[in-house]
């Protein structure tokens, strides 16, 4: 997909930006760092506020497009590094002005509609899942590992229950050609029988599991908070929107033990 049918046609909203923008007030003025840019959500409503900045990151290359709309509108107001969050440290000295760091965790509506991109139950052909700065892809995840390996991923990380016998099937099923995501998706129903008794695909645990594996989202996770805590003063403030139970359970822990 291109990044002018990006621009046009997709509109991605943070689901839970009415409650970070009370929390971290931008009416007040301040630097706020977007460490989940996307398509620019949080940063244009914070960007309307005169006495408020932006830092934003984001990994993925093409959203960038949305970066420029937003500097030829608020200039020098808006700074936008194409970096995985975990570099927030090495790109951003800490300042008096800072007010808050925003982490908005998973994938968004513009990955997931992208049908090249290998995010969707839908998507034609080869398996990618890649947001940017990755050394492999979910295709090399299936094609390449061996069963305990994808069965381990499957298990930890999408927490799946049949992921023994996806893995199994996997492995089984790649002898015979390289697998793309209508193969994996047909093997996960085959294995899951009845899919209409499940509220959600029944490949979605298995898709979330090898999207985190393949982007290292649990290791850049940890590793954006622990830099952000190294720019943030006293006072400032660090929201995290998380999406699943491993994210929730890392940040809570962070916060719990480092408050």
């Amino acid at each position: 997909m291109n990044a002018t049918m990006s621009l046009e046609k997709i509109n991605h909203f943070p689901v839970m930006l009415d409650q970070i923008l009370s929390i971290i007030t931008p009416q007040h003025g301040g630097t706020f760092i977007d460490c989940t840019f996307g398509s620019g959500g949080y940063s244009k409503e914070i960007l309307k506020h005169p006495k408020s900045s932006v830092i934003a990151f984001d990994r993925d290359k093409n959203v960038k497009p949305f970066a420029l709309e937003i500097e030829k509108i608020y200039g020098e107001k808006f700074q936008f590094f194409n970096q995985p969050f975990s570099n927030i440290s090495s790109k951003v000295k800490k300042t008096k002005n800072l007010k808050a760091i925003i982490f908005d965790l998973g994938f968004s509506l513009m990955q997931i509609k992208d049908l090249e991109r290998g995010f969707s139950f839908d998507s034609r052909g080869s398996l990618d899942m890649r947001m940017g700065f990755n050394k492999y892809s979910a295709n090399d995840v299936i094609n390449s590992l061996g069963q305990n390996q994808i069965g381990k991923i499957l298990k930890y990380l999408g927490e799946e229950k049949d992921h023994k016998k996806i893995a199994f099937q996997v492995v089984k099923e790649r002898e015979k050609k390289l697998l793309n995501t209508e193969d994996l998706v047909y093997i996960i129903k085959k294995i899951k029988k009845n899919p209409q008794k499940f509220k959600k695909n029944v490949a979605t645990k298995s898709f979330k599991a090898i999207r985190i594996f393949v982007n290292k989202e649990i290791n850049e996770l940890v590793t954006g908070l622990i830099e952000a805590t190294k720019i943030l003063n006293p006072g400032n403030i660090l929201a995290v929107v998380t999406f699943h139970s491993l994210e929730d359970k890392i940040v809570k822990f962070f916060f719990k033990n480092y408050s």
